[in-house]
């Protein structure tokens, strides 16, 4: 994100924006940010993950996800 930080005497700021008593006639910093309205954020197209990942699968292996926990206690815990 682009920004701007400057230090500027307050005076100077005067014929742009309101500056309250206790900041006048003193140096003070300004940061400008870029400004988004909501409205804007919300016509942003939301993107899904669903699939991203569907190139790496192993139809083999999946087979055996469904019983894999259950072997997985078995092998530790079988001599016990």
């Amino acid at each position: 994100m682009d920004f701007v930080r400057v230090i500027k005497n307050s005076n100077d700021l005067e014929k742009f924006i309101d500056i309250p008593e206790k900041l006048k006639n003193r140096k003070v910093e300004v940061i400008i940010l870029p400004y988004t309205d909501k409205e804007d954020v919300e016509q942003v197209e939301k993107k899904s993950l669903r699939g991203a990942l569907s190139k790496y699968k192993n139809e083999v292996l999946r087979a055996q996800e469904s019983d894999a926990w259950s072997k997985a206690v078995v092998d530790q815990y079988e001599n016990r």
